[in-house]
């Protein structure tokens, strides 16, 4: 039940949206980690661990519906959590631009990334990963209406 009402409320958005439309490899110094990759519902999920211990996830949805606003459609990477004690190695910025590698390489156009735009540490890794600022959004959302949407794009460099 709470599930069902929980798609019912108002939810407010601000969000930036990155993208990368060509592919910039970023090589993070001393990445001993593997990336494992798994399919769940209508998702992927990449995962590293250590032992028992979950020290990142992250996950490329086929499309959300927040880029329709965009006029755009494609694969967005979201979700992405770090355990506070492995931060600070590039983790995150490793594993979104991989990510990203293979999402171009199956031929899609382009990959985005969707962040608060309080959240500096995601926004400092998603731009080391290469992803450029391509919008901010903000608005209001009932079921599938967007209210008072404000939609800023930035300056694309490709």
């Amino acid at each position: 039940m709470k599930k069902i009402l929980k798609r019912f409320r108002i939810v407010h958005i601000d969000a930036f949206i990155y993208k990368m439309s060509h592919f910039i490899e970023y090589k993070a110094p001393n990445f001993k980690y593997q990336i494992e990759k798994s399919r769940k519902k209508n998702r992927w999920c990449y995962t590293i661990k250590e032992g028992n211990t979950l020290v990142h996830v992250s996950y490329l949805y086929d499309s959300v519906f927040l880029l329709k606003l965009l006029e755009k459609n494609g694969p967005v990477i979201g979700d992405c959590h770090t355990n506070r004690q492995f931060r600070g190695q590039s983790i995150y910025p490793k594993v979104i631009n991989k990510i990203a590698l293979e999402t171009l390489r199956e031929g899609f156009k382009e990959v985005f990334i969707v962040v608060n735009p309080e959240n500096s540490s995601s926004i400092k890794g998603i731009e080391k990963a290469g992803f450029i600022k391509f919008a901010s959004v903000k608005g209001t959302r009932w079921l599938w209406f967007y209210f008072k949407k404000q939609v800023v794009y930035f300056e694309n460099k490709y």
